[in-house]
């Protein structure tokens, strides 16, 4: 039942989408290719182009075609994420990213971030010394007591979270 409900959400955004696409597409088409895609005669003269032996050659031509190819994985692109996260924020995340990207300094920006000796955060203190204990082996040598062995470790653990 869940699977049914949510093919029929996905369903009722994508018809939403294209209606929208579908206007701001023809729109696009029109200014920019004199090429209205709701109607058939267009797709009947290209196809008869390139029948003939016509070729796409011209960029005009070719980004014709890019557009024509891109229209319907633009469509389902935006519904998914549409379907994903709503309409608010689909709407404002890519103002955001922008305004982000406009606004933060240059020297802020970090290309790699290396993570490392986090270990789990699950864990105890006693659990962590007890683990070290374990991974420098059991036998604590000569003057040694469990105790002193115990503070030095905790004594290196709180040295390497300052690091």
């Amino acid at each position: 039942m869940k699977k049914l409900k949510k093919m029929l959400r996905f369903s009722m955004i994508s018809a939403l989408v294209l209606v929208v696409f579908i206007f701001i597409f023809r729109a696009l088409f029109r200014l920019i290719w004199n090429f209205d895609i709701l109607s058939w005669e267009p797709y009947q003269k290209i196809i008869d182009f390139w029948n003939k032996g016509g070729n796409f050659n011209t960029t005009k031509d070719c980004s014709l075609l890019a557009g024509l190819v891109l229209m319907p994985v633009i469509w389902l692109i935006a519904s998914y994420k549409l379907y994903k996260y709503g309409l608010k924020k689909f709407l404002t995340v890519p103002i955001i990213k922008l305004y982000r990207r406009l606004t933060r300094p240059k020297n802020m920006e970090i290309e790699h971030v290396t993570i490392r000796n986090l270990g789990s955060k699950d864990k105890t203190l006693d659990e962590i010394i007890a683990d070290k204990i374990k991974e420098h082996g059991e036998s604590t040598g000569l003057g040694h007591t469990s105790k002193d062995l115990r503070q030095q470790i905790s004594a290196k653990i709180g040295e390497n979270e300052k690091q």
